[in-house]
């Protein structure tokens, strides 16, 4: 099949959905032709990313990759994200015209590139695959006051949404929750599949199978982690209140995002002395150096209703695949999976107490928090391979297009 994959997000950057892409792109490589649509790297700041690199990188690539410029859509007005993704996603739809794909496959967040991308499979007479990792609109929606313009507005562009959604050939949910919110908005079950955010064979191979029992010093500060990115649904500012709870361990937070500005403003009165905060890695042997000091690794999700339902946070999966303990905030759908296998210590939400003290049950019984660990690495292993779950993928999507034009 001739296939062209229209995101914002791509390698060289290495955030989930750069990932996500990144990998369903080389899988799809495999077996037929791929043409990439996409921006400069960008995520979480374009001055990451040396030019003559990402440049070089994609002249050897085997995928044909075009790039619009890079921009950084965070922006605290809602009116205005919005006028701004839609002019990236028209940017990527007019750039992707022509060529007579078999499959347009879009993936988002941003919202408006999936109508683009539909539209372009229309005018070409092409297959429409939607990747949805979340669901951007509903976010904006409950973050809202009830009444008034601006909800009016958000609630017709969540009926369209689902409209493109139902006649969409295709539908990649990127967690069961997801998957079963679109199934009860009326998205045919029949042309819908679920395809987890993966870890590859390669990160899994970087950290031992059997996770090894810690042998910390006791006089030693436990490290605990956080490694992702610092967003709105995050609520990441939350572990300041806990490391002053447990001044006993350093806690380390590793990323960036449109609160990291807030949590830096929150850290300048330097009264807290054992929170230690550190830039995106792009480094992949960097990043590995990071889990392998760490002890405990955290995790928070703001409780919300469309968040409790769908969010199963990509980054869990590469915590499980390091054999560290974690501690999970959250409410809903990933935290009721995580407590019914016991994967990870599992706290409410908000609450920093609740965190805190989940943080010391870890420390305080490392038998069990490596019991844990041992079965969320076989979890991974077996269920979140990211190769594996391609190739299924792809077997699906030859069933079902093959060569065929619609």
């Amino acid at each position: 099949m001739n296939i062209v994959v229209l995101s914002q997000l791509f390698p060289p950057e290495t955030a989930a959905g750069a990932n996500r892409v990144g990998a369903l792109v080389n899988a799809l490589e495999s077996r037929h032709t791929v043409r990439v649509v996409t921006l400069e790297p960008g995520y979480p700041d374009p001055a990451l990313y040396r030019r003559a690199d990402w440049q070089a990188a994609d002249r050897a690539s085997a995928v044909r990759i075009e790039r619009q410029p890079a921009f950084r859509p965070h922006d605290s007005s809602l009116a205005r994200r919005a006028l701004r993704e839609l002019t990236m996603s028209i940017a990527l739809a007019w750039r992707a015209r022509g060529g007579r794909p078999d499959v347009v496959v879009v993936s988002t967040p941003s919202m408006f590139l999936a109508p683009l991308g539909w539209l372009l499979a229309k005018v070409q007479r092409a297959r429409f695959v939607w990747d949805v990792r979340d669901l951007t609109w509903r976010y904006a929606l409950e973050s809202v006051p009830s009444g008034g313009l601006q909800r009016g507005a958000l609630l017709t562009l969540e009926r369209f949404m689902l409209w493109l959604l139902r006649r969409s050939d295709l539908v990649i949910a990127a967690t069961a929750g997801l998957a079963s919110v679109l199934q009860a908005q009326g998205v045919p079950t029949e042309r819908m599949l679920t395809l987890p955010n993966g870890v590859t064979r390669a990160f899994l191979a970087k950290f031992p199978s059997q996770p090894v029992l810690s042998s910390r010093v006791e006089s030693a500060r436990p490290q605990v982690a956080y490694v992702g990115l610092m967003g709105y649904n995050h609520g990441i500012g939350i572990f300041l209140e806990v490391a002053r709870l447990v001044p006993g361990i350093d806690l380390h937070l590793v990323g960036d995002g449109p609160e990291r500005p807030v949590i830096e403003a929150r850290l300048r009165d330097g009264a807290l002395s054992n929170v230690h905060l550190h830039g995106y890695i792009t480094d992949a042997a960097e990043l590995v150096r990071r889990y392998e000091a760490s002890d405990v690794l955290v995790n928070h999700t703001k409780d919300a209703p469309i968040l409790n339902d769908i969010v199963y946070p990509a980054k869990l999966s590469e915590y499980f695949a390091t054999g560290r303990p974690v501690v999970y905030a959250g409410s809903g759908f990933a935290a009721d999976v995580f407590r019914l296998r016991d994967l990870a210590e599992v706290t409410a939400p908000g609450d920093p107490a609740a965190i805190a003290a989940g943080i010391e049950r870890v420390l305080g019984d490392p038998v069990r928090a490596h019991d844990r660990a041992c079965r969320a690495r076989a979890m991974v292993e077996a269920e979140f391979c990211r190769e594996s779950q391609l190739e299924s993928l792809l077997t699906e999507l030859e069933r079902r297009f093959g060569g065929r034009r619609g």
